[in-house]
């Protein structure tokens, strides 16, 4: 299969020596559809339909080369639905388990119902040194007073070519909640878009990443508020090792006739590692004066303050280090409510260092 094209486009273009208007990739994968989907117990108030495809008009974070791929290829796409007025406070789990030299692509659909709610989690997986390809798209749907959340984790092996495509639209009063856990992959390329369509809409966003050895990630988010009074707030909390390197695009949209609309974007970078390279862009469009936008981006080391206040505790500085990246990773991990994911997480985290 061919990788052809620009993928994580940045909504409005920026200076090209910044190198962040997106990604130009050219290469060929193969795909062989190896890769196990299991699914947990099914919670009461939720069907799961093959090959629905009922929500082609949402956009994706990573761009419109995704939906292509997904069409050309003829990915099947799997629907998870939460019935009107259902709450399931019991997640579904979606474990994708890879191994070496696995080449294959995934579609979701989730869509809540009027006034549902419902929790996905989609953990991503193989051993520590596999190698391989994994692409994947997830469209959701929040209707009027639904309540979407999603969680995904990324634990695949560090030499992993990585795609992970949100999309999703919010209705009136309707709530996306997604939490996501960057920890694996060689080359990590994901992306979120959400469309706040309605009034009193919300996206809520918190990510957690560690970047190690020589390892890519690249993040795109693209926030648009439509809606009165929508409001949104992306959060996230990362660490840079070796010569890892990380770029982010955050954009948060204020749309003329979007009264009232709140939105927030705030990114806290750890540099652990001299060789890292990093690159923040946080991005406040606004047509509407009635609105407020707030962005922001922290990045550096460890102050001399808290390496001094460690060190009098008897922590050397290596330690230091590995326990604020723990703390940071752990303000992501402590709003996913399942343990077994929880474990995973945890582990994957102890073995890194």
């Amino acid at each position: 299969m061919e990788l052809k094209g620009v993928f994580n486009p940045l909504p409005t273009l920026t200076w090209n020596f910044l190198d962040l208007n997106g990604v130009g990739i050219d290469e060929t994968v193969k795909l062989n559809n190896r890769g196990d989907l299991v699914i947990q117990d099914l919670p009461n108030g939720i069907t799961v339909e093959k090959d629905g495809s009922l929500l082609d008009e949402v956009c994706g974070g990573v761009g419109p080369e995704m939906d292509n791929i997904m069409k050309r290829e003829n990915v099947p796409t799997l629907v998870i639905r939460a019935q009107k007025g259902k709450t399931v406070s019991k997640p579904i789990c979606l474990d994708y388990k890879l191994g070496e030299g696995d080449g294959l692509l995934r579609k979701q659909e989730i869509i809540a119902e009027e006034g549902s709610e419902i929790t996905v989690i989609m953990n991503y997986v193989s051993k520590r040194t596999e190698s391989g390809f994994f692409g994947i798209q997830t469209k959701l749907k929040a209707e009027a007073g639904a309540t979407i959340h999603l969680v995904k984790t990324n634990l695949l092996g560090n030499q992993y070519l990585h795609f992970d495509d949100i999309g999703g639209v919010a209705e009136d009063d309707a709530h996306i909640d997604v939490i996501q856990m960057e920890l694996g992959g060689g080359r990590t390329y994901t992306g979120t878009r959400v469309d706040l369509r309605g009034r009193k809409s919300r996206y809520d966003g918190n990510v957690g990443y560690l970047t190690r050895g020589t390892q890519l990630l690249d993040m795109n988010y693209n926030i648009q508020h439509f809606g009165k009074k929508s409001e949104s707030e992306l959060i996230l909390n990362g660490a840079m090792m070796d010569e890892s390197k990380k770029n982010f695009r955050g954009t948060i949209n204020l749309v003329r006739g979007a009264k009232g609309a709140v939105g927030d974007e705030q990114e806290n970078v750890l540099l652990l590692s001299k060789g890292v390279h990093n690159k923040s862009l946080p991005n406040i469009l606004c047509s509407e004066e009635d609105v407020e936008g707030t962005h922001g981006a922290t990045i550096g080391r460890l102050s001399e303050d808290m390496l001094f206040y460690m060190k009098s505790r008897g922590i050397p500085e290596k330690e230091a280090e590995i326990l604020m990246t723990k703390a940071r990773l752990n303000s992501v991990n402590r709003l996913i409510q399942d343990e077994n994911t929880l474990g995973r997480i945890q582990q994957f985290i102890e073995e890194a260092f």
